[in-house]
């Protein structure tokens, strides 16, 4: 048998699905991956996925370009004749949707990790609304058909989806999130002494739809009042992305000493033991990874009262939650957490136990085989795997302080 998994970039198999797709391959199944070439496709390739570059241009609307970027799946799709594809991020769910229904894919599978911008955000003006309806259609028919199954993160996404792809929870499942591989991200206590300031840490792509410019106002409120803490960012400017910060902005914060900058980081454990609280002020998420690998490690959270965000945090027990697109209120929440070490432990622990109980990988992992299994009559029976596999290893260990 034969399964794909498609991409926007191949960072984002390499680093959110490796682990889902050796579990395919455990199964005895031949995986591929498709996506563009961007230096992480040697660790696709170094376990045995075979690996497809897919060419396309992330910040263009122009039609003729995005026709060209669906021919060039599809013709993927028809080399490889896979049995079932599953696709991560809006282009790939879009296009590679659409390729798979001309290139006769038996079955397709996408994945919500959050809906598209042109359709959650508020739209004016004649042009916006055509393409937010335009996109909504699109969509909609992109995960309703035969053979065809959608995956969200979030009950939230599932209603907003189903107002205009009537009849689409027949064929849906909701998750945890893509899950945190708990083995690999362990309890850990905060590294830092009495006379180090608070690390607060952000991490993500530095986009508006992320809060990061309310994160920016209010750490000058709390620079202003003197409140002794750093805020540490990893992550990046995303020049394939229209609200994208940019670099004169950046510039600017890094000269106003607002941030401490770690750039790119492929590995954020190191970033997180070092951290005491972490940040994520955004507008609407899936369910944030960055989120679920800072509860493992046992962080206080604090975040926005929206979809995806509220699933991961019960507000003053693992964090605290603030109104989204404020900075007064997300000024205030770090501030509270900053002058109190004991509410910090308390809620890391908290958080801990949330990802233990709520958001282990290996449970999303078999979720998704189970989809598989139900569109695909070729999937090896889950439950031969699951004799298969080794026993789970004991629980991590809480490295001292």
């Amino acid at each position: 048998m034969k399964i794909c998994l498609t991409s926007n970039t191949a960072w984002n198999l390499a680093h959110f699905r490796m682990n889902h797709m050796t579990a395919l391959q455990d199964m005895g199944i031949e995986v591929h991956a498709v996506a563009p070439a961007d230096g992480y496709e040697d660790r696709l390739t170094d376990v045995g996925i075979h690996f497809h570059p897919w060419k396309i241009e992330r910040r263009s609307l122009n039609p003729l370009k995005e026709l060209v970027s669906v021919r060039r799946i599809q013709k993927i799709y028809s080399q490889i004749k896979p049995d079932l594809v599953h696709h991560y991020t809006v282009k790939a769910v879009l296009y590679g949707t659409t390729a798979a229904r001309f290139a006769g894919v038996p079955a397709v599978v996408n994945s919500v990790t959050g809906l598209p911008y042109i359709i959650v955000s508020p739209k004016t003006g004649w042009t916006k609304r055509l393409a937010r309806w335009v996109a909504m259609r699109w969509y909609g028919w992109t995960v309703m058909g035969k053979n065809t199954h959608v995956v969200l993160q979030n009950h939230d996404d599932l209603d907003l989806l189903e107002s205009f792809a009537i009849g689409v929870r027949e064929n849906a499942t909701v998750t945890n999130g893509s899950g945190v591989d708990l083995d690999r991200f362990r309890f850990a206590r905060p590294s830092g002494d009495d006379k180090s300031p608070v690390n607060v840490l952000f991490v993500g792509r530095f986009l508006r739809e992320k809060g990061v410019f309310e994160l920016m106002e209010a750490v000058r409120e709390m620079r202003a009042r003197k409140i002794p803490f750093e805020l540490r960012m990893c992550g990046g400017l995303d020049p394939g992305n229209r609200s994208s910060v940019s670099e004169e902005e950046f510039e600017q914060w890094k000269q106003d000493g607002l941030i401490d900058w770690s750039g790119h980081v492929d590995d954020v454990r190191d970033e997180l033991v070092k951290s005491d609280i972490v940040v994520l002020p955004s507008y609407r998420e899936g369910t944030p990874r960055s989120l679920l690998e800072a509860m493992a490690v046992g962080r206080p959270l604090v975040t926005t009262d929206v979809p995806g965000c509220r699933n991961v945090v019960q507000d003053r027990i693992n964090g605290l939650m603030v109104p989204s697109r404020t900075s007064k209120e997300l000024a205030e929440a770090l501030t509270a957490l900053v002058r109190n070490e004991d509410l910090r432990l308390e809620m890391g622990e908290a958080s801990r136990k949330m990802a233990e109980d709520k958001f282990d990988e290996r449970e999303v992992i078999e979720q998704t085989l189970q989809v598989y299994r139900k569109l695909s009559g070729k999937m090896p029976p889950i439950d031969e795997w699951e004799q298969e596999k080794s026993p789970a290893t004991d629980p991590p260990t809480p490295v001292p302080a």
